[in-house]
């Protein structure tokens, strides 16, 4: 029916039910819910206007309002979204016009920016994406065209390009198949 439940542990208002009051029995948070997802704090809620809301942690910007206030309410963050990811600390979003925008921890350079500064406001990446995953610290993508793209932490050869090192801005690892 749409409806958002939530429970367990709430530090920082993750469950977005105006408290920092841990549950153990489910309350109801948003309606008309068509998607979430969780990052290592915060919380990420896609209403079927295509309007992203966020609450929780947000000590590196991970909710994308401007600041590193914790909130716990849910807070709009984009319109227009259509999928959206929680990685630890920082927050990806998929825009019904295929653009992808990142927001929050960047100490990786997980969010692609090209540097390593948190965003506390959505930042614009890429255009033309099908689908995004976030990592613990590295962003993985598949564009329309079948390419793969990868960038952020890159300790253990996650991002698939044959090195371990640190990407700040994407990098194709893998052509679309020829068709």
């Amino acid at each position: 029916d749409g409806s958002l439940w939530a429970w367990g542990s709430n530090q920082y208002g993750q469950l977005g039910n105006g408290t920092t009051t841990d549950r153990s029995t489910p309350i109801q948070v948003l309606t008309d819910v068509v998607n979430l997802a969780a990052g290592g704090l915060h919380t990420l809620a896609l209403k079927a206007d295509g309007s992203l809301l966020a609450w929780g942690y947000n000590g590196s910007g991970q909710l994308g309002d401007g600041t590193t206030t914790n909130r716990a309410t849910p807070i709009q963050v984009l319109t227009g979204v259509v999928a959206m990811a929680g990685g630890n600390t920082y927050t990806l979003a998929l825009k019904t016009d295929g653009s992808l925008w990142a927001w929050g921890s960047n100490g990786s350079g997980q969010l692609g920016d090209g540097t390593t500064t948190n965003r506390a406001t959505p930042i614009q990446v890429l255009t033309g994406v099908l689908a995004m995953a976030a990592g613990d610290m590295h962003t993985l993508v598949l564009k329309t065209d079948g390419s793969l793209w990868a960038w952020g932490d890159n300790t253990n050869g996650q991002l698939g390009d044959g090195t371990t090192t640190r990407r700040t801005t994407p990098i194709q690892f893998l052509a679309a198949a020829a068709t």
